[in-house]
């Protein structure tokens, strides 16, 4: 017990250090009653949905801003939440799934006071597709690309709904538009705030508003009194980056911040022993892996690609996240709509070191090998990166394959893969969440009509069975039908295995225990204008 009291200690005046860095700048907006603040673990970019990428951003615009369509995040299911309404008070897919008509919500204003209808819907969709329009915004445009090429054209009818077209059928078009990116803004705020102006100058329907952005110190959210969804329960929201884990904790414990939306396992570990502090685990859909390249010598072999996932040992890798992280040998996370009927086809990796050497011979690699590996030292999700590494390159030297491994900030790895993988490396350390809960996503990681630079399918991987299904899924409009062929090219993928599947984050949140209205729901997100202090 002593020892266990001394070392808390240490923690506590290390991070106090840390925290005091960390938070020397912070202008703290007017204390309200009825007010939280949130630890966001980088820099807040600017405000704007259509531009933007990462959580750390999208946490904050999903208080500001609502798309069409979102998820019901009001409980825990096991798998995708369910889509429900959202500024779309209902919609409708024609028969042959090629035409969606939506009818805006009534009585709905933006925070600069002015109203929402299917003009502003347009607006909005005029910004990313139409190049002729006075909105046309070409960085948001190229952002969400990968949604608004399905798209033929958008109109607004006669009988005041918003119509959507599509190029062809597809399945996965719903759950896309519950992307935080497809936020609606107000079009009279995309006309006062052009470019970069708008991140600023945030004007959305959601149930807070912007008071007050210090970039890359803080923002100060105010509730939206006339909100159409009713009276949010809190006052005020601040969000305050922390980069540090352990200045993050200690702000937990010091009360500085009252939620970590994503925590680390060492954060579980230390948090977790105070009492008035609640660790909720919201297993949403993601994936971690090795993203092996596939044209590169060694890795072009699906034998050997196969031996490397028998031979992780991913319990290991588990009690390394403190059980935090979900083992996960397969290319379809849980919580992804997918996953009950892919179970039928995809017997998953697990270790087995015999079947692995066995699969190394059937590929005729001369062993020893050296293979060249990218991952992050640092970022969002890879505070254990090295350590994690260091256990691969374990497992791996037991088969005679050797990882020499470049770490990188998680930004220049990034840059280093947007253009795929060169030749001369054979894979890179990377995680995926947004969307992972679709069966889509399975086409955008592995179809070959998404290899760069039209999509990330950044390993090279090809499989013209894959894709046939990936086609058929797509255009099917039985909801049954869609997901079974999705699950038939899982098995088929799983079998390539075009990955290391190493395993799953199970996303922790760490909330103070006064705070009520946050579920945990399968999502990264939650919904903020259920949120009460007791």
């Amino acid at each position: 017990m002593t020892s266990t009291h001394l070392k808390g200690s240490l923690y506590r005046t290390v991070a106090t250090a840390a925290f005091i860095a960390a938070t020397a700048s912070v202008t703290s907006s007017a204390v309200f009653a009825q007010s939280i603040t949130i630890g966001s673990e980088g820099a807040i970019p600017p405000l704007d949905p259509h531009r933007v990428s990462g959580t750390v951003a999208l946490r904050v615009i999903d208080a500001i801003y609502e798309p069409l369509v979102r998820e019901d995040l009001s409980e825990a299911t096991g798998t995708a939440p369910e889509i429900i309404p959202a500024l779309a008070e209902d919609f409708s897919i024609s028969d042959d799934g090629l035409t969606y008509r939506f009818q805006i919500r009534e009585g709905v204003t933006f925070h600069d006071g002015s109203e929402l209808s299917a003009e502003a819907v347009q607006a909005n969709f005029d910004r990313l597709m139409d190049r002729e329009s006075s909105f046309f915004d070409e960085r948001a445009s190229g952002n969400l690309a990968f949604i608004t090429n399905w798209i033929d054209y958008t109109e607004v009818d006669a009988d005041g709904s918003f119509v959507m077209v599509l190029k062809q059928p597809f399945s996965g078009m719903t759950r896309l538009l519950t992307d935080r990116r497809m936020s609606i803004i107000s079009p009279a705020a995309m006309d006062a705030n052009p470019g970069d102006q708008l991140g600023f100058a945030p004007a959305g329907t959601g149930p807070f508003m912007l008071d007050e952005f210090e970039q890359g110190q803080s923002v100060s959210l105010q509730r939206n009194e006339g909100y159409w969804g009713g009276m949010p329960g809190l006052e005020a929201i601040e969000f305050r980056p922390i980069s540090d884990p352990s200045a993050m904790a200690f702000a937990m414990i010091t009360d500085q911040i009252d939620v970590i939306p994503s925590a680390s396992a060492e954060q579980v570990a230390q948090l977790s022993r105070e009492d008035n502090l609640e660790v909720q685990y919201t297993d949403p859909a993601n994936s971690y892996f090795i993203r092996l390249n596939t044209r590169a010598d060694y890795t072009d072999n699906v034998e050997f690609r196969q031996a490397l996932n028998y031979a992780v040992n991913r319990e290991a890798i588990g009690a390394l996240f403190g059980g935090q992280a979900s083992p996960l040998g397969s290319p379809v996370p849980i919580a992804n709509e997918v996953r009950a009927g892919s179970e039928s086809y995809i017997t998953e990796y697990r270790y087995n070191l015999e079947r692995a050497q066995e699969l190394l011979a059937e590929s005729g690699v001369s062993l020893p090998v050296t293979l060249n590996m990218l991952s992050p030292n640092s970022g969002p999700g890879f505070g254990l990166a090295t350590q994690l590494m260091t256990l691969v390159q374990q497992d791996l030297a037991a088969i005679g394959v050797n990882l020499q491994v470049q770490y990188m900030e998680f930004s220049a790895l990034l840059s280093a893969t947007r253009a795929g993988l060169a030749d001369d490396v054979h894979g890179d350390y990377n995680g995926w969440t947004t969307g992972a809960d679709a069966g889509y996503w399975l086409e955008r990681m592995f179809g070959g009509n998404h290899q760069p630079p039209n999509g990330v399918n950044r390993g090279w991987y090809q499989n013209a069975q894959v894709d046939d299904l990936f086609t058929q899924g797509r255009a099917a409009v039985v909801p049954e039908e869609i997901l079974a062929t999705y699950a038939e090219a899982s098995g088929l993928i799983a079998e390539d295995a075009p990955w290391i599947f190493l395993y799953q984050d199970r996303l922790p949140r760490v909330i103070r225990s006064s705070i009520s209205g946050i579920e945990p729901a399968g999502s990264v997100y939650f919904n903020y204008a259920n949120i009460t202090l007791d």
